[in-house]
């Protein structure tokens, strides 16, 4: 059996420089979109901006008072826990955060003994501020 060698060439192809060229720039550009898109250059990673909230803490009273907050800010954004070492408590309030707002352990929350307070803003995943209170009621 005879084998034809005979290799025809094809006048119409591109030249093999060209072809690794192209490939090469391809690959770069495929390279350059996913930088782009795992460093949220592109996509939809937006960071949402915490909020300015200050809270005043009066340890006789057993309250956290907001004492400032930035407008537009409600309190569904905000999650509260109270821990005590031994269980958790949550409290959800609702309607627009303001100063003067005010949160009584001995009343908003079921824990006693030693409670911390621990304030998240939710959206932007961001701890606002955690209190500790002793021999409450």
């Amino acid at each position: 059996m005879k084998v034809d060698r005979n290799i025809k060439q094809n006048e119409h192809a591109v030249s093999a420089v060209i072809g690794v060229t192209l490939m090469v720039a391809v690959t770069i550009a495929m390279g350059a979109v996913a930088y782009a898109y795992f460093t949220g250059m592109i996509g939809g990673n937006q960071k949402v901006a915490t909020p300015a909230i200050a809270f005043t803490k009066s340890d006789s009273e057993h309250t956290i008072t907001v004492s400032t907050a930035d407008i537009g800010v409600n309190w569904e954004d905000v999650n509260i826990t109270f821990t005590n070492g031994i269980s958790a408590d949550f409290l959800e309030k609702t309607g627009p955060l303001s100063a003067g707002n005010t949160i009584n352990l001995d009343t908003d929350q079921s824990l006693t003994g030693e409670v911390t307070v621990a304030f998240r803003h939710v959206p932007s995943n961001s701890q606002l501020g955690t209190y500790i209170f002793q021999n409450v009621s």
